[in-house]
């Protein structure tokens, strides 16, 4: 890992971009402060991945506890019933998270 400051990253911008194709990661900083890190587009491309699967798995989690809820709220339904409702629901949050860009979905 190299540090180096604004002013350092922009005399040795090239030099930098070499060590970041080389497996390093350059963390710039300013005022003795990091504020920005350059790495491999192959290693930002595993970052964006394992971000968007973090994604998905809040989600996810969220789903599940709606779908908790709405059993609970609703112990007049049958277990299927509550089933279906909980689908029902999901399905729109669901919809709702792609359509704000929340998680992303594609295909493999």
């Amino acid at each position: 890992m190299v540090v180096v400051s604004s002013t350092q990253a922009k005399a040795r911008f090239s030099e930098l971009v070499k060590k970041t194709t080389e497996g390093d990661e350059v963390i710039i900083q300013r005022r003795g402060q990091p504020v920005a890190v350059m790495l491999s587009f192959q290693e930002f491309r595993a970052f964006q991945a394992l971000r968007d699967q973090k994604k998905r798995e809040d989600a996810l989690a969220r789903l599940r506890a709606l779908a908790q809820e709405v059993r609970e709220q609703n112990r007049d339904l049958t277990p299927a019933e509550q089933d279906a409702l909980a689908a029902d629901i999901a399905r729109d949050a669901v919809v709702g998270l792609v359509a704000r860009g929340e998680v992303r979905f594609d295909a493999p």
